[in-house]
C-alpha cells in the first residue's frame, strides 16, 4: 500500500506542550492524527467509494506478496554459486587441506616418557 506524507504547520510551543502531556499518557501526536484521519475518511467518503478503494488496496497487497515470493524463489543459494566459481583444482586442494587438518587433529600426542636417572638410589 502506498502512503503519502502529510505536512501541516503548527506552533512549536503548542506542539511541544501537546507532546509532553500526550507522552505522559503514552500516546503520540502522529498516532492520534492518523486515528482522526481514519475516522474522518469513514465519515466523509461514501461507503461504495470506500469499498472500491479497499478492493484496490487488497489487490495491491496481493501483488506485492506475489512479487516478494517470486523474488525469494529466484535468489540463488550463495554456497552453490561460490562452488561453481572455483576451479576443479581449487576444490581438490581444499579437500586435501581439510583431510590433512583432520588427520592431524586425530593423532593423539604421545605421553612423554619419564627420564631415567643415572644416579644411585639408596634404601633402608
Amino acid at each position: 500500500m502506498r502512503e503519502t506524507e502529510l505536512k501541516i504547520m503548527f506552533p512549536t510551543e503548542k506542539l511541544d506542550a501537546l507532546r509532553f502531556f500526550m507522552g505522559k499518557k503514552e500516546l503520540t501526536v502522529e498516532q492520534k492524527l492518523k486515528d482522526y484521519l481514519d475516522k474522518t475518511y469513514e465519515k466523509v467518503v461514501p461507503a461504495h467509494v470506500r469499498e472500491y478503494v479497499e478492493s484496490k488496496l487488497d489487490q495491491a497487497s496481493l501483488q506485492e506478496e506475489t512479487l516478494e515470493q517470486r523474488a525469494q524463489e529466484q535468489q540463488p543459494e550463495p554456497q552453490r554459486e561460490r562452488q561453481s566459481r572455483q576451479t576443479r583444482r581449487q576444490r581438490e586442494q581444499a579437500v586435501a587441506e581439510s583431510a590433512s587438518l583432520s588427520s592431524q587433529a586425530r593423532q593423539p600426542e604421545l605421553p612423554e616418557e619419564p627420564e631415567e636417572s643415572q644416579g644411585m638410589s639408596m634404601s633402608m
